[in-house]
């Protein structure tokens, strides 16, 4: 069973960064707002669960790997510690979520965000994504709204607890998919390069719209209509359908060859 961190204000996790209050939480870890060292405020990400050793090595390459990557659309990753077997991350501090533009939206009575604005956001998180894939052959697999943070009116790609080295057969999937946004793929344990893309239509529709494709109330229903089940696009403008059911394809090979085409499509159809 998963150990859940006692974790409380004003506790520090690691010295130094003194947690002041937690900003979210979900089925793999939760997330502080930190005092740091210098005067600064960061985000701490505390992992549910300890990493035994002999397991801990593939996991945490991936993590450490994106660490030293840089583009403007991916959140900085400042320090990763294992403390007392836990895995903890601290990044750069976002203003906002997508999510939380949606919602902000949501309250004016709007269905969900403005098109052309949506639009902009997910070209960002697009470039990032295949600057991973394509540069680093790595996928987040943990594509959605809360994970998409706004900074500065521009989006960066964040929390990469999840992120896969495609070319590790040995790392594995671990706990913690939101299968309300995973691929097919992802539940037969087959992350493919186009895996992130799939997401990413999800977040793009439900973001637009205010619906998802797929109403499974459990992770056994979801797994199964991601599978099997055509999606529900019918809440999405007419000619942003075809391109989201690409996106959307069960097998990858069917989907678009980069996320950047994907939303270059939805584009034209302006």
């Amino acid at each position: 069973m998963s150990m859940r961190p006692a974790t409380k204000s004003g506790s520090e996790p690691i010295p130094g960064y003194t947690l002041r209050k937690r900003l979210g939480a979900g089925g793999y870890g939760e997330v502080w707002l930190a005092d740091a060292p210098g005067g600064l405020q960061k985000a701490v990400k505390l992992i549910y669960g300890t990493l035994d050793q002999s397991h801990a090595t593939s996991e945490l390459r991936s993590l450490q790997r994106i660490r030293q990557v840089y583009h403007p659309f991916l959140l900085s990753i400042e320090r990763i510690e294992i403390i007392d077997s836990q895995v903890i991350i601290v990044t750069e501090l976002a203003e906002s979520s997508l999510l939380d533009r949606f919602e902000q939206c949501r309250r004016k009575g709007a269905p969900g965000i403005e098109r052309a604005l949506l639009l902009d956001f997910m070209r960002d998180a697009a470039d990032a994504l295949d600057f991973l894939s394509q540069k680093h052959a790595l996928q987040h697999l943990d594509i959605k709204p809360g994970n998409l943070l706004v900074i500065a009116d521009r989006i960066k790609v964040g929390d990469f607890g999840l992120i896969k080295d495609l070319h590790d057969q040995n790392q594995s999937l671990v706990s913690g998919l939101t299968p309300t946004y995973s691929a097919p793929e992802i539940f037969d344990g087959r992350p493919d390069y186009r895996s992130d893309q799939y997401s990413l239509a999800i977040v793009y529709m439900e973001m637009l719209a205010g619906q998802l494709p797929f109403n499974g109330k459990s992770t056994g229903e979801l797994a199964r209509q991601h599978l099997t089940q055509q999606p529900d696009l019918d809440s999405l403008p007419p000619a942003d359908r075809p391109v989201v059911a690409r996106a959307l394809s069960k097998n990858p090979l069917d989907r678009f060859g980069t996320c950047r085409l994907f939303i270059e499509q939805l584009l034209k159809t302006r």
